[in-house]
């Protein structure tokens, strides 16, 4: 059973402290830890699939209609509630670091001269509101998150391997994010030039859940696949993209130890779990 230090700390992000902590990670890009494995996990509130859909289970769909799909249901929801964003080293004996980004509920507009779509729908209340343990807290605006994006060293960078499980609705999330939250791109190949423009190229992109499809014994969700590989969730709870990056990373570690050797997972690069393959 793999075994990770349960020192681990998820930090929670809130407007107040965005700026901050954003520095944090542009630190640990730049130190000489080589923090260069960035695993994402978001947790949204998607739109209803359109009535005018044909209905078509998506097994029977190509990749085009398949992305199609998902990017009514991105641009028509209510957004994400959380990013979590967990920092891997290369070297032995770095901590991961965590980050938990808490948006709150609902769709954040961007300002009138970025806007490109005034069809997009109203910022929807924030349940949180009820709740006394947030109501000195105030949730990430879109557009401020985007702006340290593209000032962190995150994007645009061949020497960042990304990871995620059943990527598809992940990175779509994070397109937005990178292109300060406008409308997904019509087509699957303008949403795949999209991904490898911002996220360093295919073959820096890794779906835990594809993977797992191509080792003939490994299947389910991420607390199944986690299970089977004996990797232990040491910090949060499932559900909560902190937790759930930080768990995602370390079955990347024992899913690549155990069942890709020699970079054998090399060739499974790119491919995008609920676009590509399902």
């Amino acid at each position: 059973m793999a075994s990770y230090s349960s020192m681990v700390v998820i930090q929670s992000v809130w407007a107040s402290n965005l700026e901050a902590e954003f520095g944090r990670i542009c630190d640990a890009l730049y130190s000489h830890c080589r923090y260069s494995r960035v695993t994402v996990d978001t947790e949204f509130y998607l739109a209803r699939p359109s009535l005018s859909s044909d209905n078509t289970h998506p097994c029977c769909q190509s990749p085009e209609q398949r992305y199609q799909d998902i990017r009514s249901r991105v641009d028509g929801g209510l957004g994400l509630r959380q990013l979590g964003l967990t920092l891997s080293s290369e070297l032995p004996g770095y901590p991961d670091l965590v980050w938990e980004f808490d948006f709150g509920c609902g769709l954040h507009r961007v300002p009138k001269d970025l806007e490109s779509d005034n069809t997009l729908p109203k910022p929807q209340p924030w349940p949180r509101r009820q709740d006394p343990r947030y109501m000195h807290l105030q949730p990430i605006h879109s557009y401020d998150f985007s702006k340290l994006l593209h000032c962190s060293g995150l994007l645009c960078n061949p020497d960042i391997t990304w990871v995620f499980f059943h990527s598809a609705y992940d990175i779509a999330y994070l397109l937005k994010l990178a292109t300060f939250y406008r409308p997904l791109p019509s087509s699957l190949s303008d949403f795949y030039t999209g991904i490898t423009t911002f996220f360093g190229g295919s073959h820096c992109i890794f779906d835990l859940k594809y993977l797992a499809c191509c080792t003939h014994h490994l299947s389910g969700g991420l607390a199944d696949v986690s299970k089977s590989l004996g990797v232990e969730r040491i910090a949060g709870e499932a559900h909560q993209a902190g937790s759930d990056s930080l768990l995602t990373s370390h079955t990347y570690e024992c899913m690549i130890y155990a069942c890709f050797p020699f970079d054998r997972a090399a060739s499974h690069a790119g491919i995008l779990y609920g676009i590509h393959h399902i």
